[in-house]
């Protein structure tokens, strides 16, 4: 089971992701699992933990706790972990074009 299984149960990581990068033209790829291990390879710990907790409805004091950091540095994590995952590096993994 994966981190974001554990924090988020039924929730798609697929439709997180989708939300995230809001790119129409291309779709992203629909294994779950393959999907985490490419944000567990660009993110870090502190920054996947945050992410997945943050998804999951932890409070920021809770993420704070988990990830040792500050309660103020949270939002932060949170920030660059979202602008990884529109990195092009990141996306060029995930993302699967669609044929015309």
């Amino acid at each position: 089971m994966t981190y974001w299984e554990q924090e988020c149960g039924e929730k798609s990581l697929q439709q997180k992701i989708i939300d995230i990068t809001n790119n129409k033209d291309v779709s992203i790829m629909s294994d779950e699992k393959e999907l985490f291990r490419v944000l567990k390879r660009h993110l870090t710990r502190k920054e996947l933990h945050a992410f997945c907790m943050k998804e999951g409805g932890k409070s920021s004091e809770a993420i704070a706790e988990r990830v040792s950091v500050k309660e103020e540095d949270v939002a932060l994590l949170l920030r660059k972990a979202e602008r990884k995952l529109t990195n092009a590096k990141v996306t060029n993994e995930i993302f699967v074009k669609k044929e015309d």
